[in-house]
């Protein structure tokens, strides 16, 4: 299981974008974010995926996830209906790894015993 943004282990950058432009500026080893339900989110995920940027995805229903996993994120972060993504991501053998947002440690078992892919700590997105 994948747990981003616990004190106790490094974790990658994330870092939220809302424009092409400001993927370019980020650094190497950031991984850019957005929310699917942006108007230019298809926009970025097909930048994103021609350019070979490692990125996610934060999705809130299924439409969305369907849209998104066909420009391949590394990881579809889910507020809501983690165990139902996760669900299609395993029926459709997807590549990305679905992310539980989470606010504290606790959660971690919860999304373990879902058998969830991962969390990534609420915190960890909205650090600047």
């Amino acid at each position: 299981m994948l747990i981003i943004g616990h004190p106790k282990i490094p974790s990658p950058a994330f870092k939220s974008v809302s424009e092409i432009a400001q993927i370019a500026q980020s650094s190497g080893d950031a991984i850019v974010y957005f929310y699917a339900h942006l108007e230019n989110a298809c926009h970025l995920a097909q930048h994103c995926s021609t350019e070979r940027v490692k990125y996610a995805v934060v999705v809130s229903n299924t439409y969305d996830l369907a849209l998104m996993i066909n420009f391949t994120p590394a990881y579809i972060i889910a507020p809501a209906h983690a165990p139902a993504f996760q669900s299609i991501a395993n029926d459709y053998l997807l590549d990305a790894k679905i992310l539980m947002l989470i606010h504290q440690q606790e959660e971690i078992l919860q999304a373990l015993e879902m058998r969830l892919d991962g969390v990534i700590f609420t915190e960890w997105l909205t650090r600047t």
